[in-house]
């Protein structure tokens, strides 16, 4: 399960640091600027090829270097299981735009083949936008989990947004001739209509996607939120909206509302206006929570698709949470629940925290501290 070994190589600014973590929790203290962020960060990108700061990784590389390296050792707790032992690493140039990737020393292309070895999530004080921030957000939520179980989704998302493209292309070269007509010429109607069965056939697949995704986290959700509130559970739920209205299925929603989304210059619906919506007794949650209670729901969101995504693949060992500076978003008891949380679920964590007392109450037999300083 553990990441053993992490190595990090002109990461901000951590020119060389190797840390060897704890398998079950690891708490990084130190004051600000040290580098506490950059050691989750480089792990991020170890996995992800990316940073989750902003998506610009130059910005992870030292500023008085060209390149940095991450380096990874993940060991397994089993014997003669497959891909169980495996070593990561990743450079990056700011000359070059690709990554250079290696997994047990071989070069590789396809970030595929890490991502499918170890689950990955990640809470930091940006995550608190889930709620408040637009639907594109909560989408990419969604989406983020889709793409861990459904093999297809990647290509079929890719594909969809392609053929939508082209559509809305022609909407928006026809909609000025034909915003004072109510009647659209044979030809123009043939040119939008040729892209309705692809867009449709694509449409619902990424509908039943996403819906399916919506449920199989929803259980989780309402246990996690139950721990820490009993009344919050009982009133929130989650729901899929699926992008067009309830009362049409797609296809004739497009033969319905041509007009409409001709004159619009784009098609107004469908599954790329999907929503994840979270309601307190049928109201926009978001509208009526306290800020308190906004960080516990997110929290439950992200845990529930995190805890969705390890049960997915059961002989899967390799686990890892990353929280960054998540005390200063919690008040001591419900930082108490969720690592009472965490507890039970078989992950590797590692958290950031300029107040190491406030771990006080963790288990030393299953926690290591790393104290992070100025050099």
């Amino acid at each position: 399960m553990p990441l053993e070994l992490l190595k990090i190589h002109n990461g901000r600014n951590l020119i060389q640091y190797s840390l060897r973590p704890h398998p079950k929790f690891n708490i990084i203290y130190g004051s600000n600027g040290v580098g506490k962020t950059t050691i989750l960060e480089s792990i991020y990108l170890l996995l992800r090829s990316r940073t989750f700061r902003n998506n610009k990784f130059k910005t992870f590389i030292n500023y008085n270097e060209n390149t940095c390296t991450v380096f990874s050792r993940f060991s397994s707790l089993k014997e003669n299981t497959l891909h169980a032992s495996f070593s990561i690493g990743i450079s990056r140039s700011k000359d070059k735009v690709q990554p250079v990737l290696h997994l047990n020393s071989n070069k590789i292309n396809s970030l595929s083949s890490i991502t499918n070895l170890v689950v990955l999530g990640l809470i930091t004080p940006e995550s608190f936008n889930l709620l408040d921030a637009g639907p594109s957000i909560r989408r990419k939520f969604i989406d983020w989990g889709v793409f861990h179980v459904e093999p297809f989704f990647l290509n079929d998302w890719r594909s969809f947004k392609k053929v939508l493209s082209s559509r809305n292309s022609i909407l928006s070269k026809l909609s000025k001739k034909y915003r004072h007509y109510k009647k659209i010429g044979t030809d123009e109607l043939e040119l939008i209509n040729c892209w309705n069965p692809q867009l449709l056939d694509l449409n619902n697949k990424l509908d039943v996607y996403r819906s399916n995704q919506v449920k199989q986290i929803s259980h989780y959700f309402k246990k996690y939120l139950f721990l820490f509130s009993s009344t919050l559970s009982e009133n929130i739920s989650l729901s899929y909206s699926r992008g067009w209205t309830k009362e049409l299925n797609f296809s004739q929603y497009l033969k319905d509302k041509i007009y409409e989304d001709l004159l619009a210059g784009y098609t107004r619906y469908g599954t790329h206006r999907c929503e994840l919506k979270i309601a307190l007794n049928n109201n926009l949650a978001k509208e009526i929570l306290s800020r308190s209670q906004k960080k516990i729901v997110i929290i439950c969101l992200i845990l529930a698709q995190f805890r969705f995504l390890v049960d997915t693949d059961p002989t899967r060992e390799h686990n890892v949470l990353l929280l960054d500076d998540i005390d200063s978003e919690l008040d001591s008891k419900n930082l108490n629940i969720l690592f009472t949380i965490l507890s039970t679920l078989p992950c590797q964590t590692l958290a950031t925290t300029t107040n190491k007392s406030r771990y006080d109450f963790m288990n030393e037999k299953e926690c290591e501290l790393f104290h992070v300083e100025h050099k």
